[in-house]
């Protein structure tokens, strides 16, 4: 497949980095209430760290408008090397993981609020990171308050944001985890996110699930609900993280860039009745794990992880 002339990140790029065959479901509503411990969940390793990472959309049913939450993984890696009969290990960041990505076109703002904190819960995230522009605040404010989930049945206590004490003041709990990410997207915040996602991507520091087909052949024939169900939505529903991965490669080979003469900045835009909002949604969750792996190089020379998460 070849990108075009002015694509920003290549099909081969992408492509190169479909290598994890580690795929999350979040659960089913039958199997939360009957409080079955979800088969799909993924162990987190040490000092792992999650995130989900939302791009908004409010207009339902608008074909080029769909709200996207990504659920990644960040592993932490590290290099170790002998030096003079002591071990020396060197922190080295985040791998970026994506074994789950949805889109909808819910719409309404707590349904998707609610849907975002059913995500957190399953996943076993620790951060929340969103794009505040295009109402995606109403949802930082409806994640600030108390939830309820009625199919679920469960109220979920308010959650706080991390990075802006404006819109954390909204939040009325004292006791709410800080945990919301806010981004406020500038051309220049957005560019730098583009520079960033391209870097890791061409580091090898970015997994996406492997192609549809390789996930016919040798992922989902082990999956006994998969094989034995006669139900359409269930059969597309253990498909769709790769459908999706899919769609969110097609989408970033597909946008456009121009640099700024001036400024050297870098924008990214869509063509004709294309769509970024996969792309959002993974880049910036993937911005702020640079973020995350500044402040920890910050912290001390040779960082430990434990000291954001606390």
């Amino acid at each position: 497949v070849k990108g075009s002339l002015s694509s920003y990140f290549t099909y081969s790029m992408l492509m190169n980095r479909q290598v994890s065959k580690h795929v999350f479901y979040p659960r089913s509503i039958i199997d939360y209430k009957s409080g079955k411990r979800n088969k799909y969940a993924i162990p987190k390793l040490d000092n792992e760290i999650r995130v989900i990472s939302n791009d908004i959309a409010f207009v339902a049913a608008d074909q080029n408008d769909n709200s996207v939450y990504s659920c990644i993984r960040g592993i932490p890696e590290s290099l170790t090397y002998e030096n003079e009969n002591h071990i020396v290990e060197i922190k080295q960041g985040f791998r970026r993981s994506y074994p789950y990505i949805e889109s909808n076109q819910i719409g309404d703002t707590t349904l998707q609020a609610i849907r975002i904190r059913q995500l957190y819960e399953d996943f076993d995230a620790d951060y929340i990171v969103i794009d505040a522009r295009n109402g995606g605040i109403q949802i930082v404010y409806s994640l600030q308050k108390v939830l309820y989930d009625e199919e679920r049945g469960v109220e979920y206590p308010p959650l706080k944001c991390m990075n802006n004490d404006d819109y954390a003041k909204a939040c009325s709990d004292p006791s709410a985890k800080p945990c919301i990410y806010v981004i406020n997207a500038t051309q220049t915040l957005n560019s730098d996110i583009a520079i960033a996602f391209r870097k890791n991507l061409t580091e090898n520091r970015i997994d996406f699930l492997v192609n549809y087909n390789t996930a016919k052949d040798e992922i989902l024939p082990s999956n006994l609900e998969y094989v034995n169900s006669t139900d359409d939505d269930s059969i597309i529903n253990f498909e769709r993280p790769f459908l999706e991965t899919q769609a969110m490669i097609n989408e970033c080979a597909e946008l456009q860039y121009e640099k700024m003469p001036q400024t050297g900045i870098i924008k990214i835009y869509e063509q004709g009745k294309n769509r970024k909002d996969r792309y959002t949604s993974c880049s910036y969750g993937s911005y702020f794990f640079d973020q995350l792996e500044l402040d920890l190089a910050g912290s001390s020379s040779d960082y430990d992880f434990e000291t954001f998460i606390n």
